[in-house]
């Protein structure tokens, strides 16, 4: 993982991701991925604290700064509906579209 990005608790980033959407009204374009991630053993042969068990990994990137945490299968759920409800409640500021009345050619 970049060095600039560090791994956070899941209520602190969905915390930091609040923060972001708040960033992210005056300008700019907010990014959010989920990868599918697998901790491979470490080199010393030790077990790795995160288990062998597939994970969810979620960045969220704003210009330079960016986030993530590591969700376990049990909690997906759980963190699924908290930033539903987060995406949901920052979503507010887009613009509706105009529609455009087509007109009708005639030949």
């Amino acid at each position: 993982r970049a060095a600039g990005m560090p791994r956070l608790s899941q209520s602190s980033f969905l915390t930091a991701l609040d923060k972001h959407f708040s960033k992210v009204r005056t300008g700019g374009s907010l990014f959010i991925t989920f990868k599918r991630y697998v901790p491979k053993p470490s080199k010393k042969g030790k077990e790795n604290p995160e288990g062998s068990a597939p994970l969810c990994l979620i960045r969220a990137k704003l210009g330079n700064t960016a986030v993530s945490t590591v969700v376990p299968q049990k909690d997906a759920p759980k963190m699924q509906a908290a930033l539903g409800t987060i995406m949901r409640g920052n979503m507010d500021a887009l613009k509706a579209t105009e529609k455009v009345a087509k007109k009708d050619k005639k030949r």
